[in-house]
């Protein structure tokens, strides 16, 4: 970049940096700027650069200080599996927290000095296994963290009768008897990171409850409303300005810019009660396997039925971006 006129007040308003006039008074102040993550400065052409972390890294700001939105989830839980005659609750999706203008979980502004931030990205839970004994839950995901911001990783799902766990969004309880879904927004935090799950249904087909998700909790099996009755994962998340093209992660892109579903129950015997995933990457349930959450989506697994394994917890992902 060349030399700014110094006698010529007009030419430092028009400098690169000189939109709000400082550059007039001090040619010599610098701009915001950064570097770091998976993903590094892409500029989409939306008037932002990200920086997507799908992997630990640092996150480093140059220059001047400068306001950064965020959005940081945690890890999904897995889906429960059973043997014996019944099902696993889907897991609870990772605890999603963000701070981008005009969502409904918005937290406060962040203006970040010159300085080094660790960013930790958490891993998925595994999904519970048939062993001895033959019911075993999902496993919680990983925290994912960004300066002070903390998401909590997603509650495992129960297996009938292994009991669902608490976390960012709470692990659907297991089938055959009736067992209570687990609380999401564990540890508190407001606005709130993540939402309960859903109880297990206790009749045949026995059906695990859906993991609850960001945007909303896990379902329950109702027979009486075929259509809509099924043990589906809470709905996660929607961020339009964060896609899978505009962060950079190309994989994301069905999601059209969901994150953190919870993972839907595990059935059996009938396939009909099997739930679907909440939009935001929630594994589909199984009378056998569950499916896993989708990667660096924080969707939780998706709950097994008598055989196989509870789908594992999508890894989460943190992205943070600033004006151009």
């Amino acid at each position: 970049m060349g030399v700014q006129s110094f006698g010529n007040p007009a030419a430092s308003f028009r400098g690169r940096f000189g939109r709000t006039g400082k550059r007039a008074a001090n040619p010599f102040v610098q701009a915001f700027s950064a570097s770091g993550g998976n993903v590094d400065a892409l500029a989409p052409g939306n008037g932002y650069k990200y920086h997507t972390f799908t992997s630990p890294g640092t996150f480093t700001v140059s220059g001047a200080p400068g306001t950064v939105e965020y959005v940081v989830v945690a890890g999904g839980g897995g889906g429960g599996v059973a043997g014996g005659g019944n099902a696993g609750g889907g897991g609870g999706a990772g605890g999603l927290r963000t701070n981008v203008p005009g969502h409904p979980l918005a937290g406060s502004p962040l203006t970040l000095t010159v300085g080094s931030y660790p960013v930790v990205v958490g891993s998925g839970g595994p999904g519970g296994i048939i062993a001895s004994p033959p019911e075993y839950a999902g496993t919680n995901g990983g925290d994912s963290t960004f300066h002070t911001i903390t998401s909590t990783g997603g509650g495992g799902g129960g297996a009938g009768p292994g009991t669902s766990k608490t976390g960012g969004s709470g692990g659907g309880g297991g089938g055959a008897t009736t067992y209570t879904g687990a609380s999401g927004n564990t540890p508190p935090t407001s606005p709130p990171q993540g939402n309960n799950g859903a109880p297990g249904y206790n009749s045949a087909p026995y059906t695990g409850g859906g993991g609850g998700g960001a945007g909303g909790t896990g379902f329950t099996y109702n027979p009486t409303h075929p259509n809509n009755g099924s043990a589906n994962g809470g709905v996660g998340s929607q961020f339009p300005a964060f896609t899978g093209p505009l962060i950079g992660v190309p994989s994301l892109a069905p999601l059209s810019g969901y994150f953190a579903g919870g993972g839907a129950g595990g059935s059996f015997p009938s396939p009909a009660a099997q739930g679907t995933g909440g939009l935001g990457g929630g594994g589909a349930g199984g009378t056998g396997s569950g499916t896993s959450g989708t990667t660096n989506s924080g969707g939780g697994g998706g709950g097994g039925g008598t055989s196989g394994t509870g789908g594992s917890g999508g890894p989460g992902i943190v992205i943070i971006r600033y004006l151009a």
